[in-house]
């Protein structure tokens, strides 16, 4: 038997239709329309670390429960160490504390933040680089976060690694690589292709030809099965993969770029707002357990081992801790510097920002200090020591003929006849300091550069004064150490252009950036 419907039986299922519809978009977060779906859970409250950070009057806990998103990364430990596992142990750093904490694996990135943002868990463990990406997507939902501990720098645990005849960055344009999309991995290789001689069009070559993965091991065990040409990868995955293929090397990694990887942990608002003893006394508890690892390694070793369904063995463990730099006290104050210093946390924040722009995952930029919170480091100064456990890097010239990581021309500009900047080339030299900072253990060649005009002496020394201007303005504006820093004047003999024509001696007015790997790394 057919069933009519009226003209209002079908606007009615027609508004219903809309709704179920618009519940579904708001639901999966395609758009906002302030029902249903996940929840922020701010619930409006922020937190201004900009005011000096008051504690209750009693210096008991107030037994709150810190849920902590890890993933299944030796970084951790610290915190995993004052824990005694994922749940809090009673003889543990953590239990004599009176502290509760759990921590929760989650591998996915994504879904990592999403916990965060929903209540799920009230601190997560993440790197400075995708914290920029999440910071700007948490505010624009309204959600307040923060930035109060870095837990380690990568010190070689991640890095690009290429097949044989694969020996620059430069050598990468053309090429396959293999690499996890919005991950530290990604920000690795695009600050890379970023930093090096490659043009636009030729870096978005690359990231469009790239193969994506949902983690850094699989691109190792693509590279090693010969599927693509580089990957993006991490220990011991990346070494095995390069033991695999004959003749490949790895390109560069955080142990070159010693400034760039960081992770972090981040606190929702509205869990520091309302605890702030207890998160003072986790902050201090992770510390505390970064120095007994130091202090007795063999013993952290072995609780490392025993935790269930962290699955890394005790073995592995040693082996991975070889490739970061677990963060003290001393470094925590470093990294993040003091409000307008322009800390390695600024500066990582800043570049990562770019990178997600450029990819159209942010809509605007933030002020990296609105992210931070240094209150609790600052109420430990008279817990911990101050002296910065990290020795001085020594810098060594390279071996003649030795193959630079990465080669950039840029047009640097001086007034004529003179070897003074001009004001917009100085932001020029100001963005290769934000590299070099990040490429810390890199040796820096500055080559000055003429076209054919004039008398080749005077060429010379007029390219070698220009050249030592750009070193002199780094080694004065940011402390760069001379023994870092080679400067040469080849006047008109190194062209790259015809000289023949103005289009052509323009380009051969330059300034090159030869970065090479410090021998003594």
């Amino acid at each position: 038997m057919a069933v009519k419907i009226e003209r209002g039986g079908w606007a009615l299922i027609f508004i219903i239709g809309a709704l179920l519809v618009g519940y579904s978009l708001n639901r999966y977060g395609i758009i906002n329309l302030g029902f249903g779906g996940q929840k922020a859970a701010s619930a409006g409250e922020t937190v201004d670390a900009s005011k000096p950070l008051l504690l209750p009057a009693s210096s008991t806990s107030d037994d709150a429960e810190v849920r902590v998103r890890v993933n299944v990364w030796v970084g951790c430990v610290g915190g995993l160490v004052a824990n005694g596992g994922l749940d809090t142990q009673p003889d543990s750093i953590y239990g004599k504390k009176g502290l509760k904490v759990s921590f929760k694996i989650i591998d996915d990135w994504t879904e990592g933040a999403a916990a965060l943002a929903t209540n799920n868990v009230d601190v997560m463990l993440t790197t400075a680089d995708v914290y920029a990406k999440d910071y700007a997507q948490f505010k624009d939902k309204g959600f307040g976060s923060h930035t109060f501990l870095m837990v380690d720098w990568s010190r070689g645990a991640d890095g690009v690694i290429g097949k044989q005849g694969i020996n620059s960055i430069e050598d990468l344009a053309g090429k396959t690589v293999a690499f996890a999309p919005y991950t530290p991995s990604h920000f690795l290789l695009w600050n890379g292709l970023k930093a090096s001689g490659l043009s636009t069009d030729q870096r978005n070559e690359i990231f469009n030809k790239a193969v994506h993965t949902k983690d850094g091991i699989e691109p190792a065990t693509l590279f090693a099965q010969e599927k693509v040409d580089a990957a993006v990868a991490w220990d011991p995955d990346m070494s095995d993969a390069v033991t695999k293929r004959p003749g490949s090397k790895k390109i560069y990694d955080t142990r070159i770029a010693n400034r760039l990887i960081a992770d972090i942990l981040v606190v929702s608002d509205s869990f520091s707002a309302k605890h702030p003893q207890t998160l003072l006394k986790f902050a201090q508890g992770w510390l505390e357990g970064v120095d007994f690892i130091k202090t007795q390694p063999e013993r952290a070793y072995n609780l490392i081992g025993a935790v269930k369904d962290f699955n890394i063995p005790s073995d592995l463990a040693k082996t991975m801790l070889g490739g970061v730099k677990l963060a003290d006290y001393a470094d925590n104050r470093s990294f993040m510097g003091q409000a307008g210093s322009n800390s390695d946390y600024d500066n990582i924040f800043q570049m990562a920002q770019d990178m997600y722009r450029e990819a159209r995952i942010i809509k605007h930029t933030n002020n990296p200090e609105d992210s931070i919170d240094r209150r609790y480091i600052e109420k430990l100064a008279n817990s911990f020591s101050t002296a910065s456990s990290e020795q001085p890097i020594e810098y060594h010239e390279p071996a003649k003929g030795a193959t630079p990581l990465a080669t950039q021309h840029r047009s640097i500009y001086f007034e004529p006849n003179s070897a003074h900047m001009s004001l917009d080339s100085r932001a020029v030299v100001d963005e290769l300091a934000n590299t070099m900072r990040a490429y810390e253990n890199t040796v820096v060649d500055i080559e000055g550069n003429t076209d054919s005009t004039g008398s080749r002496t005077y060429n010379i020394q007029l390219s070698h004064q220009r050249a030592d201007a750009v070193r002199d303005y780094l080694t004065e504006k940011y402390g760069f150490p001379g023994a870092r820093l080679r400067t040469a004047g080849n006047g008109p003999d190194k062209p790259i252009a015809n000289n023949g024509s103005a289009e052509g001696r323009e380009k051969n007015r330059r300034t090159d950036i030869k970065v090479y790997a410090n021998p003594a790394s």
